[in-house]
């Protein structure tokens, strides 16, 4: 097993301060809590359930009368600590919290869905074809994306923090000549891993926290893949239009763009295996063009380039040495699939699939105390079975076990039977 990281709070600074989001209630104004931070604080502290980057609904808090305003404002708090792992229970630190301006974040979704934004290789041309998604940080849409990501490493905060650290020295005015920042991302991995999820996760996290310093921030999605096949033949003068497209949003120093490539290699396809291959010179001008764009791209420092791959080997060495960071997403391992495959079964017990009582205990409290949980122990048998599953497969299993059922409610044990049975399907079907 992969023991967790378990920080001593001794090593705390006297004055503690995490990232708290707090999503405030429609209709709410930043301003109508802003001058309650001591109040908030207070709040916070008395808090007995918090753990770290898990979002907690006001109506699972604990609100004493000189806190009621609290709960006619907020919707969910959430507090964040880079130093500990997800989930770690935050009851022994919360008494030494500290809120200020630059450590608390309110905020409010955009419930608008995305924008397609059209594309067409020439201005005189009717065919056009949707070019990219335009979302509006933060969104409905990638709400509890971050929280419901497991993985066995320390990625998420990583990323985040690399991500924050990459825009505060463009906004430092460091001189690019010197210190080299593209603000280019790259996570690779194989498919279903959740490296897209990620890329969404990190930015509407990023939009939260920097709302101060950015009045409004934007994710546009291209799906490589799926546009440039379209165009094969002019996929570097959509690759232009595209970048034109980003470059014009950016403008406005005031909004934070990330752009987000999924699936890479369709553009940045390594040019000495399509020379080798004797592919189209399409695919190699397609590569020339993506390059240039991030070169270009980089003088704007409100722009954050985020791309995924399931093929490393594919793409072009000039691609990945222009990227500040390049990330490893694997498969999960049984720590991570336990996790996962317990946040499924409380889903279910939730909405009244899954009957009982007994209650799931973290891969922590189950190393501590086997004998206390024997569905505990079953669940990380199961988890061990479902090793080589990718991430976005064990999430397929509760739907696939509740079609098993018969539409009927289960208990704990039966629940657990069925998910060995999809399990086994599942890793059957993989072979």
């Amino acid at each position: 097993m992969i023991p967790e990281r378990e920080e001593s709070t001794e090593r705390l600074p006297r004055k503690f301060r995490p990232q708290v989001e707090v999503h405030l209630k429609k209709g709410v104004a930043k301003s109508q809590l802003e001058g309650k931070l001591p109040e908030l604080e207070a709040f916070i502290k008395k808090q007995k359930s918090l753990r770290n980057w898990i979002p907690m609904l006001m109506q699972d808090l604990v609100v004493i009368d000189e806190h009621k305003c609290f709960a006619e404002l907020i919707q969910s708090i959430m507090v964040g600590c880079m130093n500990y792992s997800d989930a770690y229970p935050l009851d022994d630190i919360l008494d030494k919290i500290s809120l200020c301006d630059q450590n608390v974040h309110f905020y409010k979704l955009h419930c608008d869905g995305a924008m397609s934004q059209s594309l067409s290789v020439d201005e005189n041309s009717d065919e056009n074809a949707m070019g990219s998604l335009l979302w509006e940080l933060p969104c409905m849409e990638f709400e509890n994306l971050w929280e419901n990501l497991i993985y066995d490493t320390d990625v998420k905060n990583e990323l985040m923090s690399y991500v924050h650290a990459l825009i505060q020295l463009s906004d430092k005015g460091a001189d690019m000549k010197v210190i080299n920042v593209n603000r280019l991302i790259i996570l690779l991995g194989p498919p279903g891993t959740g490296k897209t999820t990620l890329c969404r996760g990190v930015a509407q996290h990023l939009s939260i926290r920097l709302n101060a310093r950015f009045s409004t921030s934007v994710m546009v999605e291209i799906n490589s893949h799926s546009l440039f096949s379209k165009w094969f033949s002019e996929s570097g003068k959509l690759v232009l239009k595209m970048f034109d497209q980003i470059d014009e949003m950016a403008e406005d120093g005031k909004c934070l763009v990330f752009v987000l490539i999924d699936e890479v290699e369709s553009l940045g396809m390594s040019r000495d295996a399509s020379t080798s291959r004797g592919d189209p010179a399409d695919s190699i001008r397609a590569v020339n063009a993506l390059l240039t764009q991030i070169d270009r791209i980089r003088r704007r420092p409100n722009v954050i380039v985020l791309c995924t791959s399931n093929l490393e080997d594919c793409l072009d060495r000039a691609l990945l040495d222009r990227a500040d960071v390049v990330k490893h997403v694997g498969q999960p391992s049984a720590v991570a699939l336990y996790s996962i495959l317990a946040k499924c079964i409380e889903e279910l017990i939730r909405i009244g699939v899954v009957g009982t009582d007994e209650r799931l205990p973290s891969i922590r409290e189950l190393k501590d105390q086997e004998t206390l949980y024997p569905a505990g122990c079953e669940l990380l048998e199961l988890a061990k079975l479902a090793q080589g599953l990718s991430g976005r497969s064990i999430r397929q299993v509760p739907a696939l076990a509740w079609s098993k059922a018969d539409g009927e409610s289960v208990t704990l044990q039966a629940c657990l039977s069925l998910f060995k049975e999809a399990i086994l399907e599942k890793a059957e079907r993989c072979k």
